[in-house]
């Protein structure tokens, strides 16, 4: 081989060598919104879109959540990153050594770094989850302790999902903003924070009322004074973020909690127990019911849940039963309602009656698979207290009138107990059950309940919760009344 050819090869040799050593750096897009510059190596221009988008569609609704008016968001903006590799962004110096090690995501004042998800909803969730902290260090110079600033953080990023059909059909998802083609995260042009999921599929990922379950099944829920005491560095675990999000919801969804839980937030750059302390000071004198009312919201927190449906009205306020009878009216459109009484220790008489609209036959269709199916798909289901068997949900027919003995909780609580749930159906006599309808009738009985210390006396119509579907409660009418006794 000539010496020159010898030459040129070597030399290329010790380039390709010499080239390994080289700071690699991703190749990256960048989509530009009036709040957020997000950065990215997923070469998803339809993704990245829909994210600033919504963020931007966001950044409003935080605002007023705060109780700022809009015009207080103005000029301010960070960066983001949504990270494949997450290595390359750290050669590249976009991820500063200075930010440490992360499971999903980490907020500056000026930045949000995010890892990629398998899931087009979790990358939104994780990337308004981190806004949120950067707004808040904006605003209030902090989030504060973990179980607030996390659970914030997580009541401000969850949201409704669109449908894969919202898109814009034959549209080029490179050109121009997701908020110019309509491609905001919800299946509608105005896209709402603080929105529950109504599904697993509208919400891959994100797996809050997965966790909820799981710890329910188990009988190891946390007490509500525990979530309070979690340390500040959560590290990610998706446990703690569940509670903190779940407290932070119950706090806003009560009259006389939500504003000193909003007005909490000035106090952001005090991450210390005294932050707490002063908290508690503006709920404190309801910390009985507050606890009571912990109990129900995680045992019925599950898809479908509406925290309108299901909020109770419980009170240390509410007078002692005075032993004189009187008849409830029990509302099949919601979940737990109390008998506005807190009952001392003895026996009670509880005697129901009435019948309900369980479901609706508009919710039924015209889809029926079978014969003997046709019957039930023209008429609404109409229930007695001892519900209908064609359908069950959490172990219990639908329609069935319960009623829980709940305990006015003790100091001393450790622990969240199992809800102490029973069924007012009738048992006691006789019940005929037709196959063609899916009824159960009975005469009326009289059930005793022993309370052994004082407790409030809740009740509800069964049923599956959420607003679309066969089986739902929002298409519930009527219900059943209950004279209560000694």
């Amino acid at each position: 081989m000539p010496q020159f050819f010898k030459f040129v090869i070597t030399t290329l040799l010790w380039l390709s060598i010499a080239g390994t050593g080289k700071v690699t750096v991703a190749e990256t897009v960048t989509r530009e919104g009036v709040h957020l510059r997000l950065t990215s190596d997923i070469p998803d221009a339809r993704l990245l879109d829909d994210l600033v988008s919504s963020f931007d569609a966001a950044v409003p609704q935080w605002l007023a959540f705060w109780g700022f008016p809009p015009e207080r968001g103005s000029g301010w903006r960070i960066d983001g990153y949504l990270m494949a590799d997450s290595d390359a962004f750290r050669r590249s110096g976009d991820l500063p050594a200075s930010v440490p090690n992360f499971k999903n995501g980490f907020a500056t004042p000026t930045a949000i770094w995010v890892n990629r998800q398998s899931s087009d909803y979790y990358n939104r969730h994780l990337i308004l989850h981190e806004g949120v902290h950067a707004l808040a260090f904006e605003l209030f110079g902090g989030g504060g302790p973990s179980w607030y600033m996390e659970g914030t953080a997580e009541l401000l990023a969850t949201h409704r999902d669109r449908p894969a059909s919202f898109y814009l059909p034959n549209s080029d998802p490179g050109e121009g903003n997701g908020a110019a083609n309509g491609m905001l995260a919800q299946a509608d042009t105005q896209f709402e924070i603080n929105e529950l999921p109504r599904s697993r599929d509208e919400s891959s990922m994100w797996g809050r009322y997965r966790v909820i379950e799981q710890r329910r099944n188990a009988d190891t829920l946390p007490t509500l004074a525990s979530v309070m005491r979690l340390p500040n560095n959560l590290e990610g675990d998706v446990d703690s973020y569940t509670w903190c999000w779940a407290a932070s919801l119950m706090f806003t969804s009560y009259p006389d909690t939500q504003d000193a839980f909003i007005a909490a937030a000035k106090n952001g750059r005090d991450q210390s127990p005294s932050f707490t302390t002063r908290f508690f000071r503006e709920i404190g004198d309801q910390w009985p019911a507050l606890r009571a009312r912990w109990q129900l919201w995680i045992h019925d927190l599950e898809y479908g849940f509406d925290r309108d449906r299901y909020r109770v009205e419980l009170s240390t306020d509410d007078p002692r039963y005075d032993d004189v009878p009187k008849i409830l009216a029990i509302d099949s459109r919601k979940g737990w309602q109390s008998a506005g009484v807190w009952f001392p220790a003895g026996t009670i008489r509880l005697r129901p009656s009435g019948q309900c609209v369980i479901v609706a036959k508009e919710s039924l269709g015209n889809d029926a698979g079978r014969d003997e199916e046709a019957t039930l798909l023209q008429r609404d289901w109409v229930s007695t207290p001892a519900g209908i068997t064609v359908h069950f949900h959490r172990g219990a027919p639908i329609g069935q009138l319960q009623v829980c003995v709940l305990p006015v909780p003790s100091a001393d609580l450790k622990e969240v107990n199992a809800l102490d749930i029973r069924p007012l159906d009738s048992r006691n006599a006789t019940a005929v059950h037709s196959a063609s309808a899916g009824v159960t009738s009975s005469a009326e009985a009289v059930h005793t309940v022993q309370i052994d210390r004082p407790s409030w006396l809740l009740f509800r119509v069964h049923d599956v919760p959420g607003d679309d579907g066969r089986y739902q409660r929002a298409d519930n009418r009527g219900g059943y009344q209950v004279q209560v006794s000694r």
